[in-house]
């Protein structure tokens, strides 16, 4: 029992060995940033598999090209990591975020041009005369003007 699995695992690593020890076609991962989202999804798949078989090795014996492909399977910006909004597209979205803050500021403005005269409550001496009411009153027992203290 104890000889079948020492087989069974110096066959497994042995194949590893194999496998990782020769290096990934370079044609399969040349410019590979250009034409991944277009590869079929079982090339996808086998050139990851390569990869992660070679990155188990140390990394000073991957090629430059197997390194650049491995960092753009992982880090690239495709699939979730696309950009929402391409090249060019920043400056128009910032031109109509202007151009939609600068309409509703002339609707505000023009709203506010034709609005009527402000009620004369708003005025500074209504507004005097009214605290001077309040305090005569007592009105605000909680903060201000004078609090009476029930015995």
């Amino acid at each position: 029992m104890l000889r079948q699995t020492i087989t069974r695992q110096s066959a497994r690593l042995t194949s590893v060995r194999f496998a990782s020890s020769h290096p990934v076609s370079k044609a399969s991962i040349v410019e590979l940033e250009n034409r991944w989202e277009t590869l079929p999804q079982v090339d996808q798949q086998e050139i990851v598999s390569q990869l992660a078989e070679r990155q188990k090795l140390p990394w000073g014996e991957l090629t430059e090209a197997e390194k650049k492909a491995a960092w753009y399977i992982s880090y690239g910006s495709w699939g979730p990591r696309r950009p929402v909004h391409p090249k060019g597209e920043s400056g128009k979205i910032a031109s109509g975020v202007f151009i939609g803050l600068g309409v509703s500021l002339a609707i505000f403005l023009g709203v506010r041009a034709m609005a009527p005269e402000a009620p004369k409550t708003m005025s500074r001496e209504w507004q005097e005369a009214s605290d001077e009411y309040l305090k005569s009153k007592n009105a605000n027992p909680w903060s201000s003007y004078s609090q009476v203290q029930s015995k």
